[in-house]
């Protein structure tokens, strides 16, 4: 019912906005568009062309044309009736009119009118009929046309050439316009593809580069747009990567650097007499020791790794060699035959981190592969107590800890699902948290192909 509702209202909106289906019929790329563009004009030149030229320009002398014919054989029609000598009125019609005539004075005509009734035999039937005053019959073929007059001195035949009535090459002008004009289209199609091409370069070098990927050599060309666009893009990667470096090796540094006063405080921790506070000031060391060591992850992860082309089943095997125990089982349903272009250091971690906050919560993980048209995607799912629905976005907040249900970060400092989006991000693929069938959480990657 719902479907049925939901078309009904599609319907209506069409109808209501016409336009919006002659968007959905337009092309989406660029280079459809373009030749739209280039094909409209074409079109209706060929259209202005052909009303003009045939409907208007042939008819007018068409029409000419038939009454210069009709006129030319009304006046041999009145030389013969009126008794002038027929060997004196063929000499003189074949030298000026172009006409051939025979005369059969033992014949009459059989039968009147057109032998056929086209276009082309209409004009002619109309000039005659309004210059003749005899029975007359009309029979074309591809290079004469006969016209048979029913005189009283017997049955006159008129034969001349066809051309006089149509040309053969008035088509030609037609065909040539319409070949000039595809031959035009082939080229401009041509000449947009190869200026279109540099924005698809520039594209696909953002794509690339959006995904994490050191992006292949790109250079700016085309036309001048373009290639301010081009510079433009080279420009923001320079400072993006150059950014993203002095973040990072801040953040590095610093959490090197503070390595050294928490080895020191244990050092002293150690030493000292046991006491309640003493335990307690312990455990604040360890936390902050954590809370470092998940800070140079979290900069180790974000930095540049070459990609590869793997099996991933491997890397799922070994993982789960590490994290299998009494309490907690991975299964895995992946086939051989999957490989994925990956960071394999990063790409360990993202999955190394998901499965320890699934072991921290849960004691069965099941992970799915499925290879699909244009992604990979990957399922783990797992029993655990689960994410709020109102809390699956924060989650991927650094350093966003949850207070109730499920802690993802228990004993960690709130960058275990940060690492895990920036990693999945920076293969250009998508990660979100749903309800899994299991009764807990469901992790969802989908990787492109």
């Amino acid at each position: 019912m719902s479907r049925l509702n939901a078309a009904l209202k599609r319907s209506l909106f069409y109808l209501l906005h016409p336009w919006q289906i002659m968007k959905r019929l337009l092309p989406q790329s660029l280079f459809g568009r373009s030749l739209i563009i280039l094909v409209t004009p074409l079109i209706l030149v060929q259209v202005v062309l052909g009303y003009i030229f045939f409907d208007r320009h042939t008819e007018t002398i068409l029409k000419l044309l038939s009454e210069t014919i009709a006129g030319d054989v009304t006046l041999v029609l009145d030389c013969i009736e009126r008794g002038d000598d027929f060997k004196r009125v063929k000499d003189l019609a074949g030298r000026n009119l172009h006409l051939d005539l025979s005369l059969d004075s033992s014949k009459s005509l059989e039968k009147t009118g057109l032998h056929k009734q086209t276009w082309l035999y209409s004009f002619l039937e109309v000039a005659l009929n309004q210059n003749l005053t005899v029975p007359y019959y009309v029979r074309m073929d591809s290079n004469y046309i006969y016209i048979s007059l029913d005189t009283k001195r017997g049955l006159l035949k008129v034969t001349l050439s066809r051309k006089r009535l149509f040309s053969r090459t008035t088509p030609l002008v037609i065909i040539w316009t319409m070949g000039s004009s595809l031959l035009l289209f082939i080229v401009a199609s041509l000449f947009m593809r190869n200026q279109i091409r540099p924005i698809r370069r520039l594209a696909e070098a953002a794509d690339q580069f959006g995904r994490g990927g050191e992006s292949s050599y790109f250079k700016p060309e085309g036309a001048t747009e373009v290639r301010k666009a081009g510079l433009a893009f080279l420009l923001m990667r320079e400072r993006l990567k150059r950014q993203l470096l002095e973040r990072l090796e801040m953040l590095a540094g610093v959490s090197h650097d503070l390595r050294t006063p928490l080895t020191r405080m244990r050092l002293q921790l150690a030493i000292m007499k046991e006491t309640d506070d003493l335990l307690a000031l312990k455990q604040d060391v360890v936390v902050m020791q954590q809370m470092v060591e998940g800070f140079l992850t979290y900069a180790r992860g974000a930095g540049e790794e070459e990609a590869k082309m793997i099996p991933l089943l491997p890397m799922l095997r070994k993982i789960e060699t590490q994290l299998n125990s009494e309490n907690f089982s991975i299964f895995i349903n992946c086939s051989k035959e999957v490989k994925a272009l990956l960071k394999i250091g990063l790409f360990n971690r993202c999955l190394t981190n998901l499965l320890l906050n699934s072991k921290r919560y849960a004691r069965n993980v099941t992970i799915t592969v499925a290879r699909e048209e244009r992604h990979l995607q990957i399922v783990i799912d797992d029993d655990g107590p689960g994410i709020p629905a109102a809390e699956r976005e924060k989650v991927f907040r650094p350093f966003y800890r949850l207070d109730s249900a499920r802690n993802l970060d228990s004993g960690g400092v709130g960058l275990g699902l940060s690492v895990a989006r920036d990693a999945v991000l920076s293969h250009g693929g998508q990660i979100y948290l749903r309800q899994s069938l299991l009764g807990g959480l469901r992790v969802v990657i989908r990787l492109p192909l």
